[in-house]
């Protein structure tokens, strides 16, 4: 059958998914929630919206239409959306991070995937960066990884401000900091021993503001992060190898130490698919579409690291 995507939510990431299906020529569908969302999407876009949210549209449409499901609602309703469509029979969904908030959503999902025998993968796309992909090449072509250093610092008075679920704010970490904690596990493997420590609280996420922690990953290169939510930073992966540091600060690019200097230079990376669409996101859901999911982010993977993020956020 061919590629024919139903894409769930009518917010911003549908919109930046809308744009890049268009650019790979991939039919598509899209079912929103509210009627007055679905017309604003619809105003914007020029793609119109099935409105009435997803279990509606389960009961009218025939899901054996589509080869390929992409949830991108708020995260709040990402794990609902997701076992809505599994019950349903979809098999083959890409959801945004993080896809779920708690050990027993993640629990009960996989549990549901196993049954089904559904493929479900976490769209973090930073794994399909420019620099990143670049930074995988020059590390391979180095011999591997020593260290992998992280900061995934929020900044805590700009977020007391949004307009989010509670519930998404109290789970920040999940929520948004995964992006990079994500990404710097990716490098490293799956932590095989991780010693995290937390301290103070902040009024919308009351389990931690500073984190601090290390450990070491299955690839064997170490790993070591900091962060204070209520003090200043920004994002930042440092990745070393037995030649160079390679630094993604911005993530979107990529400079280079060479090893015996203290000069930090910046690599050219090929212009394109990162500016012309929203970073990450054409290659990955290229990817997605073509069943080449090396580089895709698996359930069974996030039931692996999933424990290290609930220890590195404090959360119980």
């Amino acid at each position: 059958m061919k590629n024919r995507v139903l894409i769930v939510g009518s917010g911003n990431m549908a919109k930046e998914y809308v744009r890049v299906l268009q650019g790979l020529e991939t039919p598509f569908d899209v079912v929103g929630r509210s009627e007055t969302g679905a017309a604003r999407f619809t105003e914007e876009t020029g793609i119109p919206v099935t409105p009435g949210g997803l279990d509606a549209f389960i009961e009218r449409c025939d899901l054996s239409n589509y080869s390929h499901f992409i949830v991108a609602t708020n995260v709040c309703q990402l794990y609902d959306n997701t076992i809505a469509l599994l019950k349903a029979g979809a098999g083959t969904i890409l959801v945004e991070k993080p896809c779920v908030l708690s050990s027993e959503e993640l629990n009960s999902l996989n549990t549901l995937i196993r049954e089904t025998g559904a493929q479900v993968f976490i769209a973090y796309n930073r794994r399909f960066f420019s620099s990143v992909a670049r930074a995988r090449k020059i590390i391979a072509e180095d011999g591997g990884l020593d260290l992998v250093k992280f900061d995934f610092t929020e900044w805590a008075h700009v977020i007391a401000g949004l307009e989010k679920d509670q519930r998404e704010k109290e789970r920040w970490l999940l929520a948004n900091s995964t992006h990079i904690i994500d990404l710097a596990f990716h490098f490293s493997g799956v932590p095989e021993e991780l010693s995290a420590f937390t301290a103070g609280s902040l009024e919308w996420h009351p389990e931690s503001q500073v984190f601090a922690g290390a450990g070491k990953g299955s690839s064997g290169a170490l790993i070591s992060y900091g962060s204070d939510w209520g003090s200043a930073s920004r994002w930042w992966l440092e990745l070393f190898t037995p030649k160079r540091k390679l630094r993604l600060c911005p993530v979107e690019t990529l400079t280079e130490t060479l090893k015996g200097t203290v000069v930090e230079k910046p690599i050219e990376l090929e212009p394109g698919l990162d500016t012309e669409y929203k970073p990450g996101l054409y290659l990955q859901t290229k990817s997605f579409l073509a069943g080449d999911y090396e580089q895709l982010a698996t359930t069974d993977e996030l039931e692996q690291v999933f424990p290290f993020y609930m220890k590195i956020a404090g959360y119980s």
